[in-house]
């Protein structure tokens, strides 16, 4: 690739009159002289930074080098046509979006059907109308500017969401650590009632109500323990595996749940 066919041209600040908005780095590939310098010229005129190219494997070079957010490529050129390079721009294109303008002088349903599958978003017809490119370059520079603000608003949804998602992961460690000491703490109290409770239900001498009341004891200590069972298993599940079942609720209004 010759350094001459590649020309950088420097922007100045003359904004054409009306026109209004960011400015861009913009490729233009032509292998025609004449259009080169008329695309170039209004683009300049319009504040923004240009790079042209005068074949398609030069365009390339230059894309690849400078990652430009509008791309203006005449359809036929040398070596690389226009749909190659739109082509090898959306395979290669993964941190930002660049928009393609395609120059032509073919009509046909057919020729803008194959332009589009290559990732072609606008046409420029010649011969070259300025009032008509500048529309076009309007129309990029807007769709650029809310591809920008999606893709920014993107970013900050995906941090919103790994921020929330910290912060339940660390609320459901919480949880799982508070369950799992509660339970502990319930336990041994527990073991110790129903230790004594076995000891007074191998008592002789109990009249029947005292043994009524050794079993009521005996009998509830041991529902309270599968319930505190329960409590450690829903510590350590995930929130989507834990179910509930009411299996009905008994003459005294209490409700089990297993």
């Amino acid at each position: 690739m010759g350094q001459a066919e590649v020309t950088k041209t420097v922007r100045f600040m003359h904004i054409g009159a009306g026109f209004q908005g960011s400015k861009m780095d913009i490729l233009v590939a032509d292998d025609d002289r004449s259009g080169r310098f008329l695309l170039n010229s209004t683009l300049v005129e319009l504040g923004h930074s240009v790079t042209e190219a005068a074949n398609g494997s030069d365009a390339w070079e230059a894309w690849k080098r400078g990652q430009h957010q509008l791309v203006i490529s005449d359809w036929m050129m040398p070596g690389i046509d226009g749909l190659e390079l739109c082509r090898r721009i959306r395979a290669e294109e993964a941190s930002g979006f660049a928009y393609i303008i395609l120059i032509t002088a073919r009509a046909g349903k057919a020729n803008y059907l194959d332009a589009m599958d290559s990732g072609v978003d606008d046409f420029l017809h010649k011969p070259f109308d300025r009032d008509r490119f500048v529309a076009r370059v309007r129309v990029a520079m807007r769709i650029l500017d809310l591809h920008q603000s999606l893709r920014l608003a993107n970013t900050d949804l995906e941090r919103r969401v790994e921020e929330r998602t910290a912060e339940l992961e660390k609320a459901l460690q919480t949880k799982s650590e508070f369950l799992s000491r509660a339970s502990h703490e319930l336990r041994t109290p527990m073991n110790h009632i129903l230790g004594f409770a076995q000891l007074l239900s191998l008592k002789k001498g109990l009249t029947e109500k005292q043994e009524a009341s050794v079993r009521q004891i005996l009998e509830s200590g041991r529902r309270l323990l599968r319930l505190i069972d329960h409590i450690l298993g829903f510590s350590k599940s995930d929130a989507n595996e834990l179910t509930f079942e009411a299996r009905g609720v008994s003459r005294t209004g209490n409700t089990e749940i297993f």
